[in-house]
This record gives structure tokens, sequence and C-alpha cells, in this order.
């Protein structure tokens, strides 16, 4: 059982690796470390998997999104342009942040039924050349099936607009500007940089898709308002880029008809009807970005083994984006070239062809694809 030591121990590892680059939240999550009443907000979710700062945060966060907490709201850039400094005194976010967290009775609300939903878009920038490969090198559609779609945005990859730029490395001496643009004249532009000496290939049209559907314990409604802004209170407002990124997303997702269906059901027990459901001439494709990390190992290895199974009977390629000490329960892949993991996420591919199971991994890359070194 958790304890509220713990919990205080999460939100320090939070200070000193997760937001150590985030003004508002590493602020957030230091007063909340040596806070134990704070702290022990997170012991009120019924989900020990969801005890994390982040679903604190959010749950403020959403507060502060539908006008209730202004003070708070005025060093949050999801609200007010001109952003208050993080400081002391009167510039301290604190005080009122922990105000919120104790007394609001929506943040109770949210910390008992709520579960973080990011639906990270910008991974769709890591997504768009393991897709274009694996279509190229099967010469036919991908039949897509992605776990914890959350809101499907992730589905709809190939209506985007991405542009790649060389990395010019910390020091400034690389190569700087654009490598790739790929349909820049779309909606949403993402923008990623390329680290290493390895490029995707990015000259080809985006592969054909067949068909489109996600599996999610909750899946977001995007007509809904509430959980449209929840995903929005997942966002961290030190980066409003990704914020407006994926409130542009949401805006799109509403209006297209051809919307994916995101179904409710478990990764493991249900993920065997959809797979089965891909159409014979298409080559179905399970995709995760940073939700197989969030299953026990024995669940990640249950997962593996339900795709072992339907590959008896046709190809198919598992793709998915996590740090590799968090998925225990598949098999490890190291990097190509040798050199030890890091935090960085690892975009790994499984494919099964006639019945035989291969590995290799494509890139590693910032949680959110910012950056992706690729190896291809």
């Amino acid at each position: 059982m958790s304890t509220t030591a713990e919990m205080q121990a999460l939100f320090q590892e939070w200070v000193d690796v997760t937001v150590r680059r985030l003004p508002l939240y590493r602020r957030l999550c230091q007063g909340a470390a040596g806070d134990p009443e704070v702290a022990a907000r997170l012991l009120v979710s019924p989900e020990p998997t969801q005890r994390i700062p982040n679903l604190l945060l959010s749950a403020v966060h959403d507060v502060v999104l539908v006008g209730e907490a202004p003070i708070l709201g005025s060093w949050f850039s999801t609200v007010v342009d001109d952003v208050r400094p993080v400081g002391d005194g009167p510039d301290d976010p604190w005080p009122h942040f922990r105000e919120v967290a104790l007394d609001s009775p929506s943040v109770q609300v949210h910390l008992e039924t709520q579960a973080i939903q990011t639906n990270e878009v910008g991974r769709c920038a890591a997504l768009l050349p393991a897709f274009t490969g694996l279509a190229t090198e099967t010469d036919r559609p991908l039949g897509l099936v992605e776990v914890g779609a959350s809101a499907g945005l992730n589905l709809a990859f190939d209506r985007y607009g991405y542009e790649y730029r060389l990395d010019p490395g910390r020091d400034g001496s690389g190569p700087p500007g654009p490598f790739a643009s790929v349909t820049p004249d779309a909606p949403l532009a993402l923008d990623c940089l390329l680290r290493g000496p390895g490029r995707p290939d990015l000259t080809g049209a985006p592969p054909r898709v067949a068909s489109r559907v996600g599996l999610d314990l909750r899946p977001v409604d995007l007509h809904d308002p509430d959980q449209a802004r929840w995903l929005l209170a997942c966002q961290w407002p030190d980066q409003p880029d990704r914020a407006r990124r994926a409130s542009r997303a949401i805006e799109l997702a509403v209006a297209d008809p051809r919307r994916p269906t995101v179904h409710q059901g478990d990764a493991v027990a249900d993920l065997a009807d959809l797979v089965g459901g891909v159409d014979p001439g298409a080559h179905a494709v399970v995709f995760a970005t940073w939700v197989l990390a969030y299953l026990a190992p024995e669940d990640q290895a249950a997962l593996l083994g339900v795709l072992d199974d339907l590959a008896v009977g046709r190809d198919l390629t598992l793709l998915h984006a996590d740090q590799q000490s968090l998925v225990a329960g598949l098999p490890p892949v190291p990097r190509p070239d040798g050199r030890p993991d890091t935090e960085a996420t690892a975009l790994v591919r499984i494919d099964w062809r006639d019945g035989v199971r291969a590995s290799r991994r494509l890139a590693d890359l910032h949680p959110h694809a910012t950056w992706i070194e690729w190896f291809g």
C-alpha cells in the first residue's frame, strides 16, 4: 500500500528529474515534496498506477482552466498570455496551489475518478517514419490498432504536417536548418529535431491506411467539453506549444467525420478482437506510445502472447515507444550501436512473419518526440 512518505518521494523525484527545467511545475512539486498533507492527496486515487504527481497537477490545472482559481491562473500559460514569473513572496505560486489542492471539491472529484490522459500528438513525428517504412516493406495498406488511444488523436497521424530539422547540438556547432517537410500546408504542423547521424526516409508519400481503431480503458469523448478539457489539463503549462498543438488536434478531430473509433476495453483481454477485425488485405499494426510501461510486467508479457497467438494466422507488427527499463515483460532490444541505454524513450518494432517473431529498435527519442535519434 502506498504511503504519504512514498508520495513525497515521488514529488521529489519529479523535482530532480521530470520537471527540473520547468519553473512552475518544479516549484509546485517541490512544495508538495515538503508538504505531507498535499502529497497525501494522491492517495485519494483508487488506482495505485495513477498515484503520480501529474494526477494532482492536472486536477488543479483543470480547476484553473475553468476559472475557479484566477490568482493561481496568472502563472499558467494555458490561461494568460503574460505569464507571471515564478519567484518568492507574492510571486510564489505554491500557497495558491496548496489552497486549491486541499480545498477544491473539483480537485477531490478528479483525484477519485480521473486518470492521466495526455494523448501527446507530438509523438506522431516518430510514428510517421516508422509507419512509412513498414508500409514500404510490406507493400500493403496498414490496419492500425492503437492501445491506450485516449481520444484517438495519434491515429490521425497522416492528417498532420511535419517539419524535421537537423539538431545543431548543444554547442550550436552542428548542421542547423531544415531536413524535410511533410505536408507542410496541413492545419497542424509538428516540429521535430533529428539527432545523430541516422536519417529516416521521408521522401515517399504517407502510407495508405486501410483502417484505424483505438482501445482504451477510458476513451475520451471529445464532444464532452469536460472530457476534452481534461486532455488539456494533463498538458504542462510550462510547455505552451504542447498545449496549443493538443488544443488544435482536438479541434480538428471534433470537426473530422472520419475520426477513428476508440473502443473501451482492456489492453490484453480485448486486443485480439480488434486485430482480428483488420482486413486480411492490410498489414495489421498494433502500436502504443508510453502505454505499455504502465502495465505490470506480467500484462506486458500477456499482450505479447496474444500477438504470438494471432501471428499463427497472419503477419503483423507491434510498434511501441517506452523507456526500456519499464517494459521488463517484453524482450529487451538494445541500441544497434551497442551504446548503453539511457532514460530516452525507445521506439521498438516487433514483427511476426510466417509466425516467427523478430525485434529491432528504430530510434531513441524524447518522450514527446521533440527530438529523435533515428537508427532505422
